[in-house]
């Protein structure tokens, strides 16, 4: 199905639309062919192929950046660092921070987290404050279990671009864990905005429901971004249905008001058979939760949660769309969602259409 905002992977081979001046012909022909079979999955045919073209033009440091993110993708991380290190070395402009990115992901997967910071810090020194080299140091401060490093990077990257939808999987999960509970629901829902329809999607809008109350957690959900035995090694930080998360206030939002609002609204339908479909429970608690949220903004406060979070979402819920959203974030997730979609592609268009370009508010 279409998405409403092209999810751009971190690791995307996509070749980038410029050229190095000068560069052969020949090759360049064939690293366009290697981007392809990267994009299908086959990595090892794009490897031979990048190959090809180093041998027509040595130099060419776009054919090695490629080789990297070929490297990187099989897991193999020793010439995944190899290349991107060349590229670093190279000191091409255009592809330093995914050299950086790249390299420093490698690092990780061979357990050298912290040169992997110490990579990345380097690169903001060189590079300036960017998007991927934020996200990655966000990534492996997750790794290493700093939550609040984790936020501070990860805000940061949201700020520099929020057309990334890993970076809002990655902001909710370590909201999660830092019990900030409420806006952790909110970047959820942006993320799954931004990618509805991957197995991550899935995962993601499961420990939603979990975080909502609607859905009661037998065991963490597994996460991406970390390993299953890592996800396993961790605290548990998704709350039983029966459990009462923390309800101080918070950032200028009294949760208590939020918690109480999931709970009378799960107790009302209760018995019903309203109560007994998951898609309802989830439709209409998170409307109720956003007209808390809604009162609890007025006033003169700051801060993205209050300024972007609350203020994007609750336009949609206060919308003629709001079904449609709800259908569309959780296509992953429900089947009755996906089979919604196609027998109503019109729906489908109108939603997109209307989100894409706004109205008049």
């Amino acid at each position: 199905m279409k998405k409403i905002i092209l999810f751009i992977s971190l690791f995307t081979a996509a070749f980038p639309l410029f050229m190095s001046y000068g560069q052969n012909a020949g090759a360049e022909e064939l690293i366009h062919e290697g981007v392809e079979l990267h994009d299908e999955g086959k990595f090892k045919e794009a490897i031979e192929i990048y190959n090809e073209a180093l041998k027509l033009d040595p130099n060419s440091v776009q054919a090695t950046y490629e080789l990297s993110l070929s490297y990187l993708a099989l897991q193999d991380y020793q010439n995944a660092s190899k290349y991107s290190t060349a590229v670093i070395n190279s000191n091409n402009k255009q592809l330093s921070s995914g050299a950086y990115a790249v390299k420093s992901e490698a690092l990780a997967g061979m357990d050298k987290v912290d040169e992997a910071i110490a990579l990345l810090q380097e690169g903001l020194i060189k590079n300036g404050d960017e998007y991927l080299l934020r996200f990655n140091l966000a990534l492996n401060y997750y790794k290493k279990g700093d939550t609040d490093k984790t936020l501070e990077h990860i805000k940061r990257a949201i700020d520099l671009d929020k057309l990334h939808s890993g970076a809002f999987l990655l902001n909710a999960y370590a909201l999660n864990d830092k019990e900030l509970w409420v806006q952790s629901i909110l970047s959820f829902q942006m993320f799954l905005l931004l990618e509805p329809d991957s197995k991550r999607s899935k995962n993601a809008f499961e420990e939603m429901l979990n975080t909502m109350r609607i859905k009661t957690a037998e065991e963490p959900v597994q996460r991406s971004f970390i390993q299953q035995q890592m996800m396993r090694n961790k605290p548990d930080t998704l709350p039983l249905r029966n459990e009462i998360p923390p309800l101080s206030i918070e950032d200028g939002l009294n949760r208590n008001f939020v918690y109480h609002a999931i709970t009378t609204t799960l107790d009302s339908l209760k018995n019903t058979p309203e109560g007994e479909d998951e898609f309802t429970l989830f439709k209409t608690v998170n409307r109720e939760i956003m007209k808390v949220l809604v009162r609890e903004s007025k006033g003169a406060k700051e801060g993205i949660f209050w300024t972007f979070y609350i203020p994007f979402f609750s336009h949609i819920a206060e919308s003629e769309y709001y079904d449609t959203f709800c259908r569309y974030i959780s296509v992953s997730y429900f089947p009755e969602s996906l089979e919604w979609w196609k027998q109503n592609p019109g729906d489908a268009v109108d939603f997109v259409i209307w989100f894409e370009k706004g109205d008049d508010k």
